[in-house]
């Protein structure tokens, strides 16, 4: 007989997982802006371009789309990183992370204004700034573990 498992969601959890994608994730920004090359910013810049107008397609609602679309962006964004083992800790604890937010209560319209601030990771990015990219993916990031902890 074959049975199934579903993850436990906790708030313990999630603010642990949180805490591990701060450290790793804003550590693989930090390599990406110094290490990536023109064609990274490219790629980054086209990531946030279909972020955009994905989500402008979509408005109220989010789709499938526009979830892949941002999922996307992230990861263009840790791409310029050459380190093989951050980026693979940093892309399984976001797929962690994703389970949250696909099993979390819609955020209330104008409670946060997420172009904006993927708009200003893309800045920093693109500025060459890893400190700021870092502080800005770290706001980011502790704003959605807050709208998913009002989920839970």
């Amino acid at each position: 007989m074959q049975g199934f498992r579903v993850a436990a969601l906790s708030e313990a959890d999630l603010r642990d997982l949180t805490e591990a994608r701060l450290e790793i994730e804003t550590l693989a920004l930090k390599h990406s802006v110094r290490e990536g090359d023109a064609a990274w910013e490219a790629h980054v810049v086209g990531a946030h371009h279909l972020l955009l107008v994905t989500r402008r397609a979509d408005n109220p609602q989010p789709s499938v789309a526009a979830g892949k679309a941002h999922g996307a962006f992230h990861t263009a964004l840790l791409e310029g990183s050459r380190n093989q083992r951050i980026l693979a800790m940093a892309y399984r604890l976001r797929d962690k992370g994703e389970l949250y937010r696909r099993w979390s209560v819609a955020e209330p319209a104008g409670a946060r204004d997420v172009d904006a601030e993927h708009r200003g990771l893309l800045d920093a990015v693109l500025a060459r700034d890893a400190d700021l990219a870092a502080d800005r993916l770290a706001a980011h990031l502790k704003a959605t573990h807050d709208v998913l902890v009002k989920g839970l």
